[in-house]
């Protein structure tokens, strides 16, 4: 050590740290030119707003000193005086470690889950889900802080720290989840609230190290590929009892993407938008035979179709509304020949039930008419 460094390391009487590193959370004080970090009875430390100096001796959390300018004496540091057994007015080195705690908000943190989380759901039972999102903390407690986290570091930044906070969420996130029993097709529309709660549970087990959440943020629920596949799936079928055009189109998408990732390429396309054309085909007749009452004959080909359905099942043809008024005519008619020409009760049922076994009438109609008769 040259002379320059000995008289160096004898006067620097002012202690500060200028926040030249805006991720740093913990900083020790380094002296640069001598190779101990004693500090000169008398010496002034700078604390700059959001900030913090805490000494710790031997392991043991001693003073804290906060925003202001402090020249170190028994009187500003009972706590390192008593450790240190000084007598009052003492004037030799103080042998302790001084922390610069950054008391700053720490913001556009990460927290996910490394690994899947298995939850129940009311429609699929047991499903694994993963989920990320983003966080601010900061310091809320320094002693706490001190004694639970710290411990002997120099040097303690926003990265060192981020994946330990981010186990707080991961296990909040994961409590919530069961706690609120929303179905997992549901959870895109509660991020908001389920962010808060995790928020409100994280900062119960954060507060233990003085730490404290804020802005804790769900960016991403997602779920198996294969969960997400049936969710597809079952959109479809919504979508082909609103609008089976639609549903073709949808279905020929899906057909045209599965064709470019498989080594057909080209060659497979034709076949997958026929498979698509037909799935909508096979949609069409179930949807129109389970869920329309009134069956409606397709001009074209003599097809019966549900009511509410806009293409024939059989040929693809439009279901135009002369459709619907000349099967409607056609039953009217028909039950207007059996009315007038047939007197036998059972003669006529016979006859309606022809009807309904053509599809001219439903099984509700048919009922009716049947307790009609027999009453």
């Amino acid at each position: 050590m040259g002379l320059m460094d000995s008289i160096k390391g004898q006067f620097i009487d002012v202690i500060e740290l200028v926040d030249d590193d805006s991720q740093s959370v913990v900083k020790k004080f380094d002296r640069k030119y001598v190779n101990n970090n004693e500090i000169k009875t008398g010496a002034k430390v700078i604390v700059r707003p959001s900030q913090a100096a805490v000494f710790y001796k031997g392991g043991q959390f001693a003073d804290i000193l906060t925003e202001g300018t402090h020249k170190l004496s028994t009187n500003n540091l009972p706590i390192l005086s008593t450790l240190m057994a000084l007598p009052y007015l003492f004037n030799s080195p103080i042998k302790a470690d001084l922390y610069f705690i950054n008391l700053k908000q720490f913001v556009n943190n990460k927290w996910y889950t490394k690994n899947s989380l298995i939850i129940r759901d009311k429609e699929f039972k047991v499903i694994r889900i993963k989920a990320l999102g983003t966080f601010a903390f900061k310091i809320d407690d320094v002693e706490k802080f001190i004694r639970e986290v710290l411990g002997t570091q120099k040097r303690f930044s926003q990265e060192d720290i981020n994946d330990y906070l981010s186990s707080f969420l991961v296990e909040a996130f994961s409590v919530v989840v069961g706690e609120v029993n929303v179905p997992i097709i549901d959870l895109a529309m509660q991020y908001s609230k389920l962010s808060n709660l995790i928020q409100l549970k994280a900062n119960i087990k954060a507060k233990e190290i003085g730490i404290k959440f804020s802005n804790v943020n769900i960016e991403n629920i997602s779920l198996p590929e294969n969960v997400e596949k049936l969710i597809d799936e079952q959109s479809g079928i919504g979508m082909a009892s609103q609008d089976m055009e639609q549903f073709i189109q949808y279905q020929s998408a899906r057909a045209i993407r599965d064709a470019a990732q498989q080594s057909g390429g080209v060659a497979g396309l034709g076949a997958s938008v026929a498979v698509g054309k037909q799935i909508a085909k096979t949609m069409t007749n179930d949807i129109g035979e389970s869920s329309n009452k009134i069956k409606v004959r397709c001009l074209h080909c003599g097809a019966l179709n549900g009511e509410k359905v806009k293409y024939c099942a059989e040929c693809g043809e439009p279901l135009s509304k002369e459709d619907k008024m000349n099967n409607n005519d056609k039953k009217e008619e028909k039950k207007f020949q059996i009315e007038n020409s047939i007197n036998d009760v059972y003669e006529k049922l016979r006859e309606y039930k022809k009807l309904l076994d053509d599809g001219t009438l439903t099984k509700e109609e048919y009922d009716v008419i049947k307790k009609q008769l027999l009453s």
